[in-house]
């Protein structure tokens, strides 16, 4: 899968100019972030949030012949100052760079959470090749989004989580904050289950990334940024243009059934029932693997606006819920436990493509159905808590 992965990617990419093989352009997401940077460089950064500077830049720096029509900017300052450096480049040289960078941190995502799977880190070349065959990785790179940056923040978290250190793990997760739309159940979840410590550590690390974005271009462009936020989560189609890219449950929903007003109300359904089953869970539980899956898919499920690259995250669910349920039953998943994670494995590919013929998400039912089993598995059976040490050091419970 990963050998056939890699050359499907590089022979689409593989040919000179700004276009791949299908007439696209390349790792098209990209361009928004070389545009966000070229701004900040050149000290433009009070026209972020105006689409027609962006459409400018990447005239005058890309292609001549580039138009960016209904182009609404959305990414937070600080994802403008992480991409200034890249924006000295050309764009290619650029985009290519930006494409290795993702995989580094993607794969040290990987190792970061190895430690809190410890039987899946026994055959640490079986894990490594796994993640490398992952479709959701390679979609990725093929839109040039920034989906590796979230997963290290959560899978660090998730380190800190499992060693006991809650106010730096929740310093990690507020960090996400550039992406607010995954934070809002999270944040619930926490607040429900009473977990201060680490509630007050992501208001913290939220904080300081807001304050510097605040500084970094000044109230006005703070508050152009507040309001695109505010009208998208009023209007999320407004850059969700096709359906079958979308994955929570209220994009799902939109796609089986496209009418205006179902997405809003299977929103705040999903964020309700996401967040009433997550508390359970870190209730119920004081093992990390169980909890941090069950944050993680509900924060995704309950996202009114989710997209394929998005589904990296799933990383985190994927290897502790395999992990945790190899401890409980003495072997690899089978039965209904191995149906989410197939599901959720194939989710962004081939599950993009059954969208477009039969207008179901596989990535939101394997989502929804691993939550439900995770609910069920910690409130009605003997979960043994798993010793600290045993996570920490990464040996066999």
């Amino acid at each position: 899968m990963a050998v056939t992965l890699l050359t499907m990617h590089g022979w689409d990419v593989a040919v000179p100019g700004l276009l791949d093989r299908t007439g696209r352009l390349k790792c098209p997401d990209f361009l928004q972030f070389y545009t966000y940077g070229s701004l900040v460089s050149s000290g433009q950064s009070g026209a972020l949030y105006v689409g027609e500077a962006h459409a400018r830049v990447a005239r005058e720096r890309v292609d001549p012949r580039m138009r960016l029509t209904g182009f609404r900017p959305n990414y937070s300052p600080i994802v403008a100052w992480l991409m200034a450096p890249l924006s000295a480049l050309p764009y290619l040289r650029a985009m290519a760079l930006w494409s290795a960078i993702s995989v580094l941190l993607y794969f040290l995502a990987v190792i970061l959470l190895a430690p809190a799977a410890p039987h899946a880190s026994l055959d640490r070349l079986t894990l490594y090749l796994v993640a490398a065959a992952w479709p959701g990785l390679f979609e990725v790179l093929r839109y040039g989004q920034l989906s590796a940056v979230s997963l290290l923040l959560v899978a660090t978290a998730v380190r800190f989580s499992s060693q006991g250190r809650s106010i730096a793990s929740g310093v990690a997760l507020g960090l996400l904050v550039y992406k607010p739309n995954l934070l809002v159940a999270p944040v619930l979840i926490l607040a429900l289950a009473g977990e201060w410590r680490l509630l007050g550590g992501l208001a913290a690390g939220a904080g300081l990334e807001t304050l510097m974005s605040l500084l970094s271009v000044g109230p006005k462009v703070f508050v152009d940024y507040l309001t695109v936020l505010s009208t998208l989560a009023r209007h999320p189609d407004l850059i969700q243009m096709f359906p079958v890219e979308s994955h929570s449950a209220s994009g799902a929903a939109r796609l089986l059934l496209p009418w205006p007003f179902v997405g809003p109300i299977v929103s705040v359904l999903a964020l309700g029932l996401c967040t009433w089953a997550g508390a359970r869970v870190w209730n119920a539980t004081t093992d990390v693997r169980p909890r941090w899956a069950a944050l993680v898919l509900g924060s995704l499920l309950a996202s009114p606006h989710l997209l394929t690259y998005d589904l990296l995250l799933l990383a985190i669910p994927l290897l502790l819920l395999a992990d945790w349920r190899w401890e409980l039953d003495g072997r690899w998943p089978e039965g209904l436990w191995l149906a989410p994670l197939v599901l959720m494995y194939a989710g962004a590919w081939p599950g993009t493509l059954f969208a477009r013929v039969f207008g179901l998400q596989i990535s939101t039912i394997g989502m929804g159905l691993a939550l439900v089993l995770l609910f069920q598995q910690t409130q009605h059976q003997l979960v043994r808590p798993q010793p600290e040490h045993d996570v920490v050091d990464g040996s066999p419970a």
